[in-house]
């Protein structure tokens, strides 16, 4: 039964088969339709959309997929934005450590600054988040542990690093704020007579010139105040 036995075998049988009766081409094969999207790729399609775009329609249109796709990956739009903040971050060229606090510190703002600016809309969405994202916590960390290791108690580590990154985003926000669009112009050119006129004759001058400045300029002069403060009365004595 099953074929004339020879002394190769079975004649007449399956060759498909091998002696324990299973299907050896199909050993190996992946069982089931791979995944269509990842979490990865869905965090791509966020970017490439954009912040002031962003929402689940426009990332599944993006990727091609039913809207409904994505719920097995994120739960709703914040969890979305947080997605695409934490590739944002990770993506991010980071400083490597410069061996002294100060410009270490001055590396991280900028860095901070760099990823606000690389992607429109993710300062915006940041701060109306109710949770944070992964990497954001993970950076802040480990700036807060980069200045323990110079010599900083971990209190005025944390209170430095978070000193500077709130700076540093408070200062990108206004500016955007100044940035935005008022009428025919930017708030920036709509309230500068405004101002002029509150602060008076002797202010008048250089409240134009914080208005006219790029907020980068002042973002520079700011954050130098700030290290002057930290190395004052947070950093290590030395000697």
């Amino acid at each position: 039964m099953g074929g004339e036995q020879t002394g190769h075998g079975v004649r007449g049988a399956d060759p498909g088969r091998g002696a324990s009766g299973r299907e050896w081409r199909v050993r190996g094969r992946p069982r089931g339709r791979p995944p269509r999207i990842t979490r990865p790729a869905i965090a791509d399609a966020a970017l490439a959309v954009g912040f002031d775009n962003l929402t689940l329609a426009t990332v599944a249109d993006r990727l091609q997929v039913a809207h409904s796709a994505l719920y097995r990956h994120v739960a709703d739009r914040e969890e979305l934005v947080m997605v695409a903040i934490d590739r944002a971050v990770a993506a991010a060229p980071w400083p490597e450590p410069a061996g002294e606090w100060r410009p270490d510190l001055e590396a991280q703002a900028a860095a901070v600054w760099h990823v606000l600016e690389r992607h429109p809309g993710l300062v915006k969405e940041f701060l109306k988040l109710t949770r944070f994202p992964e990497e954001v916590m993970r950076r802040f960390g480990a700036s807060v542990r980069s200045l323990i290791g110079y010599g900083f108690t971990a209190e005025n580590a944390f209170l430095a690093v978070d000193t500077v990154f709130d700076l540093t985003i408070d200062v990108f926000s206004r500016g955007k704020q100044l940035d935005a669009p008022a009428g025919r112009s930017i708030v920036r050119d709509s309230t500068a007579d405004a101002w002029a006129e509150a602060v008076g004759a002797e202010v008048a001058p250089l409240m134009r010139r914080a208005l006219t400045d790029p907020a980068a300029t002042w973002f520079d002069r700011k954050l130098r105040l700030v290290l002057d403060g930290v190395a004052a009365s947070l950093a290590p004595r030395t000697g």
